[in-house]
């Protein structure tokens, strides 16, 4: 069975253990050549039973996404410049059953939600502010206190927090509940996540510097407790996943999100019985080095995917495609490539295995997975300076 369309916070697609597939393949389906941003929300917005996928200003309505709905001001931008959809997401906001759209545009600028009006054919949508200044350049879309609601995970005011709206008042802007003291967390600070780090059931907060323990009360937001960590120097979404089948929380990471390396953190105890982390690089941080034949620069979203349908959470990543132009980045006119890594345990240890799935299209900021087509398989939506695209994985 898959868990969709919901994304938890660990941001992962399961398929039910013991299902596994063959070898996935995909077909690519590009949706549209323009760039409206750079990521992408999966939810039936029409409620007619089919998935549907928001993209900048555009719904393009399943099952095969051939047709398109404007929702607000329909415009596209330069390939060379940037967009004000930085990442997309999806909930119901107002309680009406209607998924409504939630837009974290420019860093440091405003997040928007857009108000579904009801209607199975879209019409331009209500505006609401949700927060007037969303820091840190992959903020998140989680569950933190673990009641099925979600709040953007993010930076405001050189602090760390989450953003919520207020349930009495859903179009007033949203509340901020900061975790940390003042610090120097701003606008372009890359990497950030939650995890269940010590495993009393709590999400932690994740960052490159390392993580802040939730404690047993948030009652008057008090300051989390800091638990430092070179996770790498700032990379994008962060995951916690027992990778290595030992019980315990690792941490999944790009190391540098306009640079090179993905790696997991292997968590360990050391004699005080505090944790320990071994780093183990599933591409490197070094441009020249290829691990199992693959490099490429600019890790800038990251997903946890069973994608093979094993039971494991296997690593879905690509290549932000020009994510300072055609000449701000290592590489930026290097293949913008997606690949997934197959997680599998062995005596000899874990291995991450890259299977290709597209060298023309890349990653943007954020993307999502969803079963589109009804067949038990995740699938994949991405938005960014290539246009949009689909990637369905083929029966075998």
């Amino acid at each position: 069975m898959l868990l969709l369309p919901r994304i938890r916070l660990a941001a992962v697609v399961l398929l039910t253990a013991g299902t596994a597939l063959a070898e996935p393949t995909f077909t690519k389906l590009k949706l549209d050549n323009f760039f409206y941003a750079e990521g992408a929300a999966i939810a039936d917005f029409n409620r007619d039973g089919h998935p549907d996928i928001a993209a900048g200003p555009r719904i393009f309505l399943g099952p095969d996404f051939k047709t398109s709905k404007v929702y607000r001001e329909n415009h596209a931008y330069d390939r060379l410049s940037y967009s004000n959809n930085f990442l997309t997401y999806t909930a119901d906001f107002n309680g009406d059953g209607w998924p409504d759209i939630l837009v974290i545009g420019w860093p440091g600028k405003e997040a928007f939600w857009y108000e579904n009006p009801g209607t199975a054919t879209p019409l331009e949508w209500k505006q609401h502010l949700a927060f007037a200044s969303v820091d840190t350049e992959s903020p998140d879309f989680l569950d933190l206190k673990g009641d099925g609601k979600r709040a953007i995970i993010a930076a405001t005011g050189g602090r760390l927090g989450w953003m919520e709206p207020d349930p009495k008042k859903p179009d007033a802007p949203w509340i901020f509940h900061p975790i940390t003291p003042p610090g120097k967390w701003e606008r372009y600070t890359h990497g950030i996540g939650l995890g269940d780090i010590n495993g009393d059931g709590r999400p932690d907060f994740l960052e490159a510097k390392g993580w802040w323990e939730q404690p047993a009360s948030l009652a008057s937001d008090p300051v989390w407790k800091f638990h430092p960590q070179a996770f790498g120097e700032g990379g994008a979404q962060m995951y916690t996943y027992d990778v290595n089948g030992d019980g315990r929380a690792d941490v999944i990471t790009s190391i540098v999100a306009h640079g090179y390396g993905i790696s997991w953190f292997e968590q360990g105890v050391g004699a005080a019985g505090d944790p320990t982390w071994t780093e183990h690089p599933i591409t490197s941080r070094q441009p020249a080095e290829k691990l199992n034949g693959v490099q490429f620069s600019q890790p800038h979203a990251l997903m946890l995917v069973d994608v093979d349908g094993d039971g494991l959470l296997d690593l879905v990543a690509g290549k932000r495609h020009w994510a300072h132009g055609d000449a701000g980045d290592p590489e930026p006119n290097a293949p913008a490539v997606l690949y997934w890594f197959r997680l599998a345990r062995g005596p000899g240890g874990v291995t991450y295995t890259p299977h290709l799935i597209d060298d023309s299209s890349g990653v943007g900021c954020q993307f999502p997975v969803a079963d589109l087509n009804g067949d038990g398989r995740p699938d994949f939506a991405i938005a960014n300076k290539s246009g949009v695209f689909v990637f369905l994985q083929k029966p075998n």
